[in-house]
């Protein structure tokens, strides 16, 4: 068997769609070309520049504050659990220096890629 006693397609039933197709192309490009406005870089840089500046600025406090909150409570559980000062050092500052390491190789990549 090959493949054209599978197909479902003949060539009759080709030319019809491909003159749909031919018509719908011709009526798609006889359409006028759309066109920006004159002002619509203005108002794409006063969107960008409303979106840019921080929504409130209470959020890197929360932030921090709340970070700073579950740091105590991670520190007071561990040593509840027997833990040395050591490992409780460790496991708070690990963490903490993988992220600024990730934050430094993700501003020397995009400081790479601007250049």
């Amino acid at each position: 068997m090959s493949d054209s006693d599978f197909d479902t397609n003949t060539n009759a039933d080709k030319v019809p769609r491909q003159a749909e197709i031919d018509s719908l192309l011709r009526q798609s490009m006889s359409a006028p070309v759309p066109r920006l406005s004159p002002d619509f870089h203005q108002i794409l840089s006063r969107k960008l520049r409303r979106r840019s500046q921080p929504p409130n600025r209470f959020g890197p406090i929360l932030l921090t504050a709340y970070a700073a909150v579950s740091a105590v409570v991670s520190i007071v559980v561990m040593r509840g659990q027997g833990l040395g000062w050591m490992a409780i050092a460790v496991m708070t500052i690990g963490p903490l220096a993988t992220l600024e390491l990730a934050r430094r190789l993700r501003r020397r990549q995009s400081g790479t890629v601007a250049r």
